[in-house]
């Protein structure tokens, strides 16, 4: 059973990150789950992949690093779902840096050139936001091949 957060309202980045982190640590692939910097000031969630278990296929590249941050605000919570592999970056950021694309956006770095476009994200729950992302995720990574 998933639960999921309905906003951040009531929680803590402390207590909201934790709950991001026992999703992660459920995701096939997904091993050395851990708070960045550290545990005792937590900032984010970080996690290395083994990419071909995440995707259940096989892949191009091995290895990779995803990025969890989330940060209550009054009105709309920032939130962002990094993926770093040796040949691109890329994820949903909800963070207010490019309104005319929506409360979300989906930002892409490769060869040197950031692209960034309408994300479509409209959940304000941090798991929400997570699942949504991570459902997307292995069709993002397909384009990048």
């Amino acid at each position: 059973m998933v639960v999921l957060l309905i906003g951040g309202r009531g929680f803590t980045r402390r207590e909201g990150l934790r709950r991001l982190k026992e999703r992660l640590d459920k995701e096939p692939g997904f091993e050395a789950v851990r708070y960045a910097p550290s545990r005792i000031r937590p900032r984010s969630v970080v996690a290395d992949v083994d990419v071909e278990v995440f995707l259940g296929a096989s892949f191009p590249r091995r290895t990779a690093t995803v990025e969890v941050s989330w940060r209550p605000r009054e009105g709309t919570d920032l939130q962002r779902i990094q993926w770093i592999d040796e040949s691109v970056s890329l994820g949903w950021h909800k963070d207010g840096d490019h309104p005319t694309l929506g409360t979300t956006h989906f930002q892409i770095e490769r060869d040197g050139q950031t692209v960034h476009e309408p994300g479509h994200i409209e959940t304000a729950a941090p798991l929400a936001f997570l699942e949504t992302c991570l459902d997307r995720l292995p069709r993002r990574l397909e384009e990048t091949t």
